[in-house]
Order: structure tokens, then C-alpha cells, then sequence
């Protein structure tokens, strides 16, 4: 492995712990505006990684990419939420289905079950296990937000959570996809905001709340 590789990996993992601590600080947030900033430093710290790795592997288009993230998920995405937040007039509160302490809890499993799952595959291809395992924890930390979390501005922040998730796992095997590929999946991300967007207000219109628990009542 070449001493470029070896600083790359070596950048990665130093930007892990970070990823961990937003993991742990999004399972017990209290407040919507909350997860929103801490979503915006999850992406920030994604974002250097990409920059890093830019530098270290001399990839032009890994600048492009990395200033992308900065425009949509660290100041876009969470100024879009907060506007959202104001214009519904909703309650500032998660509403989640599991206590802070019950959240820790399973996002330490969540953290344990990610270093079980890449440690033999990390050893396998010679990728930084630990970013690695930050990448499997931000995918299942989305999808448990996207479970538990009973609003649905919630649930759409899982689902970015999610993908920064992937989009980390995409930077650490490969150090990064092709650049028509990486804006092909910010698009993808923008379109499905907007549609999960208008059904928000379609909910707190018809319903007055965002409570999507409270729709299982509408089975028949």
C-alpha cells in the first residue's frame, strides 16, 4: 500500500470518532432544531473527509463534490428545515418512542454491531475499519431515527442521516464515487425532500400535527 493510501486511511479515521459523537448526541436530542444542527456537523465533518481525501489523492472533483455537501446539506438543507419548522408551527419536541437513556442504549449497540459487521471485511480489502463502522452506524442510526421518531420532519432527517451514511461508506471503500454519480444522488435526496416536504403539509393541513403515528388509526 502507498504511503498516499496509507495518509487517506489514516485521514478517515481520524474524522470517525466525530461521526460516532453525532450518532450518540442525534439518538438523545430533545428538539428538532437540535437534530437539525447536528446533522449540519455530521455533514460539515463529511465534508472535510472529502476534502482531505481530495487532497491527499489529488482528485480534483473530490473539491466539487466536497463544496456540494457544504451548499446543500451544511447550510441548504438546514435552512430549509428551520423555515419548515416555522411555517407549520409545530411543536419543537421529537416525540420519540424510546426514552434518552433506552436511545443510548441502542445506538451503542448500533455502534458495536457496525464494528462486528466491517471488522472482517475491513481486514479483507485494507480499508480504515473504524470510518467504516462510522458509515454502517450513520446507516442504521437513520434508519432507527426513521423508526422511533414519531414526526415526520423526523423521519426525514433519518433518511439524510441515512445517506450520509452511504455516501460515507462510498468515500471509504473506493475514496470517493464518480463525480456525474455523486451529484446524480443529491438531486435524488433534494427531489425526495420536496415530496416528503409536501406531504408534511399535507399532514399538519389535514390532521393539524405531524404525529404519523397517529394515522395507523385510519386502518381499516
Amino acid at each position: 500500500m502507498g504511503l498516499v493510501a496509507i495518509a487517506t486511511l489514516k485521514v478517515l479515521t481520524s474524522f470517525s470518532v466525530f461521526l460516532f459523537l453525532t450518532v450518540l448526541l442525534l439518538v438523545v436530542a430533545r428538539r428538532i432544531s437540535t437534530c437539525v444542527l447536528l446533522f449540519s456537523m455530521q455533514s460539515a465533518i463529511i465534508a472535510a473527509e472529502v476534502f482531505a481525501t481530495g487532497f491527499q489523492e489529488r482528485l480534483a472533483e473530490a473539491y466539487v463534490v466536497g463544496a456540494l455537501v457544504v451548499v446543500i446539506k451544511v447550510v441548504a438543507i438546514p435552512r430549509a428545515f428551520f423555515g419548515l419548522v416555522d411555517r407549520l408551527k409545530t411543536s419543537r419536541d421529537v416525540k420519540a418512542s424510546t426514552t434518552p437513556t433506552q436511545s443510548v442504549f441502542i445506538a451503542a449497540a448500533m455502534i458495536y454491531l457496525s464494528y462486528a459487521a466491517v471488522h472482517s471485511y475491513g481486514q479483507s480489502v485494507h480499508v480504515p475499519e473504524d470510518a467504516l463502522a462510522a458509515a454502517v452506524a450513520l446507516i442504521l442510526t437513520g434508519s432507527f431515527l426513521m423508526v422511533s421518531r414519531k414526526k415526520a420532519l423526523m423521519q426525514m432527517l433519518g433518511l439524510l442521516v441515512l445517506e450520509n451514511g452511504i455516501f460515507v461508506a462510498a468515500l471509504t471503500t473506493t475514496f470517493g464515487m464518480p463525480l456525474i454519480i455523486e451529484i446524480g444522488i443529491f438531486f435524488d435526496i433534494l427531489i425526495g425532500l420536496l415530496l416528503m416536504g409536501i406531504f408534511a403539509f399535507r399532514i399538519s393541513d389535514t390532521f393539524d400535527h405531524l404525529d404519523v403515528s397517529k394515522l395507523r388509526r385510519l386502518r381499516g
